[in-house]
């Protein structure tokens, strides 16, 4: 299966914001990069 560059970049940033919504969960708190993707996710 072939994705575009722009389709790449949203699975990567749903991927990151998945683990780290679950991390959130489990009461670790998030790095920069975590909760930059945490936040783009629900913006998207």
């Amino acid at each position: 299966m072939e994705l575009t560059p722009r389709e790449k970049d949203k699975l990567m940033l749903f991927t990151a914001a998945l683990v780290a919504e679950r991390r959130k969960n489990r009461g670790v708190k998030l790095n920069y990069p975590e909760s930059v993707a945490y936040i783009s996710a629900a913006i998207v």
